[in-house]
């Protein structure tokens, strides 16, 4: 689902960059609804993964992890927010860019065998 959020933010800025004014809103829903799908099933599996090792700790890692994300979400936010130009370009790049910065995340964390069993099948 990550290559989803990050193909149909990709889709954004290019609809974004080749219409003169702004996209149709039908479109724009679109795209926005299948991004904002496709991070909540992402969100909800990452942070499972992510609490994963730490079972003894779980409140406590729990909450650490929730506010890890409320700042940097915010801090991200702001900065994107700055580059506000009365279109949602800037939007959909910090959707596209950020995206692609969570999939290296994911190859480095993966080292490079994503879409490969780690396990050999029974």
């Amino acid at each position: 689902m990550l290559l989803v959020f990050v193909g149909f933010s990709l889709l954004w800025v290019v609809l974004s960059v080749t219409f003169s004014g702004p996209v149709p809103f039908w479109m724009l829903m679109t795209i926005y609804m299948t991004i904002m799908f496709s991070f909540s099933l992402v969100t909800a599996n990452f942070n499972a993964l992510a609490m994963e090792p730490l079972g003894e700790v779980a409140g406590t890692a729990s909450s650490v992890l929730g506010f890890a994300q409320t700042v940097i979400g915010a801090a991200l936010g702001a900065v994107i927010g700055q580059a506000f130009d009365g279109t949602t370009t800037p939007v959909a790049v910090g959707y596209c860019v950020l995206g692609f910065i969570a999939f290296i995340c994911v190859l480095i964390a993966e080292r490079g065998k994503m879409f490969k069993p780690h396990n050999k099948p029974i």
